[in-house]
């Protein structure tokens, strides 16, 4: 049955909704500034904002989803360079880093804290519709863009499984029906040399051609706090290349071809509490200083050399035949091959309590998506299609722990683990639009089909006395569950996790062995709502939206495969309100949204106790939790040049019902606990004045605030993991040409050198911080030729 308090939140849900549409109903119609859908005899104006969220061009006013889109130009204007950027530029993202260079997207509190190579997010990105199926290959993006969309809430019926928070697509810059080239160079704090160019135009009238490229080349910005060494470098090199071909004027195809390296420095963390593993066993780091609160400090094992030689490379075709004079055929294929290289170190300590001296992994990736739609200038517009993807990941790691309380307790100092998951997913799904008036309802559904298998290892190696010890444990969970002793003694470069779950359906064994498992699970994702437009400018939308994140097995080095059992698929279901407003003339767009999530069976990284090493990593399933907010964002253009926003997020996440074991190893009921890394509050506002100085010269001055209220990166209240309330301003200036030919501008990020972090991780022993960057600033000189 429905609790009180959700019947309680639903009706003020469906009661702010009400005066929303109520407002805006008896608004005054405003002059005509958004344009209509394009037709066969008209097109967008300049000013209008054109997304693609629905898999068609619209314009954002017209599409009854939130969502925030990010311009080129202001991508260029303000930085972005990073994932950390697009974040804080983005109101109820968060992003935060991780020690195996996997990033981590939440939005609107819905994310998934996952290592693991192979693990699926909860946001997924796409490059121009085509999916990035894992974040660490989600990197390096952020050059030559046309602009971003990040779409808000479930998105599985056409963008499929592990949308639950949402989508990101990168919109990459197309060719140009005319010769163009540009770029620019920056050079910043810590000697930071930045580098874009690009190259398009047209190679006969049936072939169109860009060629783009950036490189970042930066000295360290970490240095140690007990020492004199540094890290924290940046070197990575990006290229994409678009040709398009438009053989017929029924054809048109589409290819883009792109890569980067990634030679950069892991970033070191910030050594803030001592965990022992093993409680009561002595070790060297239980007196070793903790980090200062300085954004730059920072130690770090030198031996291990942590650094990276990370190499991505993506390939996407797209065919549009035209096969009726309104319907389109769209088939969409890409395929992804990664590998990384790199060595890290875990603890924040010079000394070796938890260290990753090689971590080498692979992914590879296959997708293809056909489908139908017709015409958007419709009154009943539909797409139907399928796809079919393949997804591969492998890791293989070795860990050095010699100064740990399991060296000192048990004499081993070394291991090693690998990994290696296969994914393949089958989907069909329909979507339609249908117009009556001012009213348009919209119905969508989406059935996918996830294969899931996954094999893992841990592993000794030699000198080590893991053999030994497992064959002892091995026998002693053997005769606590009546069965006889093994008569095996294991070797110490074989697998020697323990089966104490059962493989594959059948009854543990309690013998080392290699753990195997399988996920064969399917879903019905579906949309539903409705939109009103009393006038060209109002719009309000009422969705309820389905969707589904894949379940997962984790990547780990575990002693028993209770740590490698998998978690089941999660399921979100959400109900929103929303209102899209252009006012004052068109000099104010003011956009509000509200929205409840029912959230069943959250896949949670969490810990278990082992009997042998502790404290360690586990995926967990929550049964049931929800998340209730709202949001609100103001554009205006009261004058001339002058552009200013201001934009909240409330996110009210919580637990209602998980018994378990928290990321500090205590086992507690956190019924009502939030959700890691999902703060309640997201700000930002700002603003870009530009102003003519002279007939062919223009000055410009901008600023940006942004603030995340605290959160915490494990569930319940333990010491040290809490991510403290943090304020960031970056401010920019400086003068372009009117014809947008050249552009100079210095610029400032953090520049009230903000102490803040963005997570906290615990292996072993030791308890640590990412740090966010410092103050940087820098100068750009940009250039357009046409």
């Amino acid at each position: 049955m429905m609790t009180q308090e959700k019947m309680r939140f639903r009706s003020t849900l469906l009661g702010s909704g009400a005066l929303l549409m109520a407002i805006a109903a008896a608004s005054p119609a405003v002059a005509q500034t958004t344009p209509p859908p394009p037709t066969e005899e008209t097109s967008y104006d300049d000013n209008a904002i054109v997304v693609t969220a629905q898999k068609r061009e619209q314009n954002i006013n017209d599409v009854g989803v939130t969502v925030q889109a990010i311009s080129g130009s202001m991508i260029e204007d303000r930085q972005i360079n990073s994932l950390a950027d697009l974040a804080n530029a983005v109101p109820g993202l968060s992003y935060t880093n991780s020690g195996s260079n996997t990033p981590v997207y939440t939005l609107r509190g819905v994310g998934f804290y996952e290592t693991t190579l192979a693990a699926y997010p909860a946001v997924s990105v796409y490059l121009d519709e085509a999916p990035l199926a894992f974040p660490v290959l989600t990197n390096n993006l952020a050059y030559d863009l046309e602009r971003v969309e990040v779409l808000k809430g479930p998105q599985g019926t056409l963008f499929g499984n592990n949308a639950t928070g949402g989508a990101i697509n990168y919109i990459a810059a197309k060719p140009t029906d005319s010769f163009e080239a540009g770029g620019s160079i920056s050079y910043g704090r810590f000697d930071t040399i930045q580098g874009e160019a690009y190259v398009s135009g047209p190679l006969s009238d049936k072939i169109g051609v860009r060629l783009s490229g950036k490189a970042i080349h930066s000295g360290d910005w970490q240095k140690g706090y007990t020492n004199d060494a540094t890290t924290g470098k940046t070197e990575t090199y990006a290229a994409r290349l678009l040709v398009d071909i438009n053989p017929t004027e029924t054809l048109r195809v589409q290819l883009n071809v792109n890569g980067w390296v990634d030679k950069s420095d892991p970033q070191a963390v910030q050594y803030i509490l001592y965990r022992p593993n093993i409680p009561g066993v002595p070790t060297a780091v239980e007196n070793y200083p903790k980090a200062p609160e300085r954004p730059r400090a920072a130690d770090f094992t030198e031996s291990i050399n942590p650094s990276s030689n990370n190499k991505f490379w993506q390939a996407v075709g797209r065919i549009d035949l035209d096969i009726f004079d309104n319907v389109t055929l769209t088939s969409l294929t890409s395929y992804v091959h990664y590998n990384q290289d790199m060595p890290y170190d875990g603890d924040g300590v010079t000394l070796q309590d938890f260290d990753v001296a090689e971590f080498t992994g692979k992914v590879r990736t296959f997708s293809q998506e056909l489908r139908l739609a017709n015409s958007g200038s419709s009154d009943f517009r539909w797409v139907i299609g399928g796809n079919y993807s393949r997804d591969k990941g492998d890791d293989y790691y070795i860990l050095t722990y010699p100064d740990s309380t399991v060296a000192a307790a048990l004499g081993i100092t070394r291991s090693g683990y690998q990994s290696q998951q296969t994914i393949k997913n089958y989907a069909g799904f329909a979507n339609g639009e249908i117009d009556f008036g001012q009213i348009t309802a919209k119905a969508g559904i989406r059935y996918t089909k996830s294969e899931r298998s996954a094999t893992s290892c841990f592993f000794s190696l030699a000198g080590q006395p893991h053999g030994v010890i497992f064959t002892g444990i091995s026998d002693l969970l053997r005769a606590q569950n009546g069965l006889p002793p093994s008569g095996m003694t294991f070797d110490s470069d074989q697998c020697l996790t323990i089966d104490v779950t059962g493989i594959n359906g059948a009854a543990p064994t309690y013998l080392p062995g290699e753990f195997a498992g399988t996920l064969n699970e399917d879903n019905i994702s579906f949309k539903a709502g409705l939109d009103w437009k009393p006038n060209r400018d109002t719009l309000l939308y009422a969705n309820a939206t389905k969707g589904y994140k894949a379940g997962s097995f984790p990547s780990s080095a575990a002693a028993t495969t209770a740590q490698l059992t998998g978690v089941k698929q999660e399921s979100l279901l959400s109900y929103e309100l929303g209102v899209k407003a252009t006012l004052l003339d068109g000099s104010l767009q003011a956009n509000a949204a509200a929205f409840y999530y029912d959230y069943k069976n959250k896949q949670l990284r969490s810990k278990l106790l082992d009997p042998v090493f502790g404290v360690l990593d586990a995926l967990v399933n929550i049964p049931t939790s929800d998340v209730k907010g709202f949001e609100v964002e103001l554009n205006a253009q009261p004058t001339d040049g002058l552009n200013v926003y201001a934009n909240l997020v409330y996110v009210d996440s919580k637990i209602k019902e998980f018994q378990g074991f928290s990321g500090a190893g205590v086992f507690d009921d956190f019924s009502g606990a939030p959700f890691p890394y999902s703060p309640k509050y997201s700000v930002g506002a700002g603003f870009n004045y530009e102003f003519p100085v002279s007939s062919s010269m223009a000055a410009f001055v901008g600023a940006d605030l942004t603030h995340r209220s605290s959160t915490t990166a494990i569930i319940g209240n333990a010491p040290g993991y809490e991510i403290g309330d943090y304020t960031l301003l970056d401010l920019r200036a400086g003068v372009k040409s009117q014809d947008d030919r050249w552009q100079f501008s210095i610029w400032g990020k953090n520049v009230g050198n903000e102490y803040y972090w963005t997570n906290v991780a615990s292996y072993y022993d030791t308890v640590a911080r990412y740090a966010g960057r410092p103050a940087t600033y820098g100068a750009t000189l940009s250039f357009k030729y046409r």
